[in-house]
């Protein structure tokens, strides 16, 4: 039996509103730029006030990262952690990796962010926080599946975590000028090597380096 306290009609319609914001920001700053969307155009195009924004979020980066979260929890987390799939399996990272141009305005949210990290101390505070929670998260779960996986014993996860999401935003970077994989097919197959290449051990130059 569920304990937790329904909500009122009151809550729903908030949650609702908030839900409807972050999504109507995510399409805004992925297509007009972060930097280029203020608050007020959010509101405007939500038909709401201002003051309905903030009574939701602090600022603009409050916005973004709650955008940014959301779409990472749909895009990725749902469909690698949930009860239904086998969290951090190669066949998961290869079938993530063939969903690749459905996270196109993931990629973009996160270059606008990172461009505006440069400028704005508050944005780059709040989504480096953000971004660390689900590296931290996928961190954790490889550790957990390590030996079930067969991931090799010097393989560093921390390492391993960031240079996947790297290869994530990087595309972003890419898309941004046009360049993207040519096939999902073949960008999922370089993906099921990677994913595949972390139960190796290091090569024999590295072993003989590490004896010395």
């Amino acid at each position: 039996m569920d304990d937790a306290p329904a909500r009122t009609p009151v809550a729903e319609r908030a949650a609702a509103t908030r839900a409807a914001l972050v999504e109507l920001a995510a399409e805004l700053f992925a297509d007009r730029g972060y930097m280029q969307t203020s608050i007020r155009d959010v509101a405007r195009r939500a038909e709401v006030t201002t003051g309905a924004i903030y009574g939701h979020f602090r600022n603009k980066a409050d916005l973004l990262v709650a955008a940014v979260s959301k779409r990472i929890g749909e895009e990725l987390e749902s469909q690698s952690l949930g009860a239904e799939t086998e969290p951090y399996h190669v066949d998961t990272l290869t079938r993530l990796a063939r969903d690749v141009r459905r996270r196109r305005q993931l990629r973009a949210l996160l270059v606008e962010g990172a461009a505006a990290a440069h400028t704005d101390q508050e944005t780059r505070e709040q989504l480096r926080d953000e971004q660390l929670s689900h590296l931290k998260a996928w961190q954790a779960g490889y550790e957990a599946d390590r030996a079930r996986l067969g991931i090799d014993d010097e393989v560093d996860l921390q390492a391993a975590v960031v240079f996947t999401w790297a290869v994530e935003v990087g595309l972003g970077v890419l898309e941004a000028v046009g360049i993207e994989p040519k096939s999902t097919d073949g960008w999922a197959n370089v993906w099921n090597r990677f994913a595949r290449s972390l139960q190796l051990p290091p090569d024999d130059g590295k072993r003989r380096r590490r004896r010395r």
